[in-house]
């Protein structure tokens, strides 16, 4: 009697795994470079690049994939049962590297006031000439200077990059602006927009490598001189 209920359950067993092992193979989903995120008809999967993924083409007859990673354009990928990736058990997708990320650098000013209290030992004249040279080293296009009130804003300093997802302007723009005269503060600004048809424009998180150099240069020598 043991020994039948000992069969009975061995075979149960192999019944439940046999049932849990079906279904559709996973396909391997890579990317070029690896570590991209990627969002499976608009649900996105919790591990990044590579990552294993079971397509159930008995549900439905594809599947759109959007991946997406810092420095590189997000690109969209379909899959469907005719994918001839899928019979050698992997897909391998290409990211294309954004040529406005490789210009650019992240700065605690883009899009966002930073507040500078100004050595003691500058006055107000000597901290306006640094800002001044700072600008004027990396860009002739100052729009406005006012001594009096302490504002300087340069013209935008556009860019154009021409990619295989089309053409993109990125353009930006310095503004600092007198706080406070006692004690002598100043706050800054590098407004970063991205536009692709010149017309609409949008906040970019990064600016230009010499307006985040020039940045740096005015708050540095502001508080340390």
């Amino acid at each position: 009697m043991f020994k039948k209920i000992m069969n009975f359950g061995l075979l149960l067993s192999a019944f439940i795994i046999s049932g849990c092992a079906s279904g559709p193979p996973h396909t391997e989903i890579r990317t070029n470079p690896p570590g991209a995120t990627v969002a499976i008809d608009g649900m996105k999967e919790q591990q990044v690049t590579p990552l294993l993924y079971p397509f159930d083409f008995s549900k439905k007859s594809k599947y759109v994939l959007l991946l997406s990673k810092e420095g590189f354009f997000e690109q969209e990928y379909l899959v469907d049962r005719d994918n001839p990736s899928l019979n050698k058990g992997g897909i391998s997708i290409d990211l294309t590297p954004s040529p406005l990320w490789e210009a650019t650098k992240t700065s605690p000013a883009t899009n966002n006031w930073v507040q500078i209290l100004v050595g003691t030992n500058l006055d107000a004249k000597a901290a306006w000439q640094i800002m001044i040279d700072a600008v004027i080293k990396r860009s002739s296009n100052v729009k406005e200077l006012n001594y009096e009130s302490g504002y300087l804003q340069t013209k935008y300093t556009v860019k154009k990059f021409d990619t295989k997802n089309g053409e993109f302007l990125l353009r930006c723009q310095l503004i600092a602006t007198l706080v406070s005269s006692e004690p002598l503060i100043y706050r800054i600004k590098d407004v970063a927009e991205w536009s692709g048809n010149g017309v609409q424009w949008h906040p970019y998180n990064r600016i230009f490598t010499e307006h985040a150099e020039m940045i740096t240069e005015i708050e540095d020598r502001l508080r340390n001189n």
